[in-house]
């Protein structure tokens, strides 16, 4: 990171949707603020950002993940954050994690291979759920 004592955006962001009375809403703000950023995170920490996301603990309503913001050239994790979801199929979690990914590299830099799997995701996100199970 170019200065070891300023944050990436996506810290900032995550911290004050902490506290947010629309939390439905800040998944979307976050990624819309990093998407309109004339400095992408990759470029505020001096090298490409991965995300990694996976479930937590089953829930008896909805999901929850763990997603972690990792340095790709130096395995620094930048962050580490959960996220819940009280309806909707797991493919919207894979969806973000990829989302936020893109985003926080910029568009621009995405590859090909990641844009045609958030397509993939996000179709799967959209078919009908059969009951008891979850996309």
């Amino acid at each position: 990171m170019e200065d070891p004592n300023s944050k990436l955006l996506v810290e900032v962001l995550v911290a004050e949707s902490l506290g947010s009375p629309e939390p439905d809403g800040s998944v979307g703000s976050i990624v819309r603020t990093l998407l309109h950023s004339p400095v992408t995170d990759a470029q505020r920490a001096g090298e490409r950002l991965l995300v990694f996301g996976w479930e937590r603990a089953p829930r008896v309503r909805g999901v929850c993940w763990t997603y972690r913001v990792v340095g790709e050239d130096s395995g620094f994790e930048y962050l580490r954050f959960a996220l819940s979801l009280r309806d909707g199929p797991d493919a919207l979690m894979s969806m973000f994690g990829l989302q936020l990914q893109i985003a926080l590299n910029g568009i621009d830099a995405a590859s090909a291979g990641e844009l045609e799997c958030f397509l993939e995701l996000m179709e799967l996100a959209r078919r009908p759920q059969r009951p008891g199970r979850s996309a």
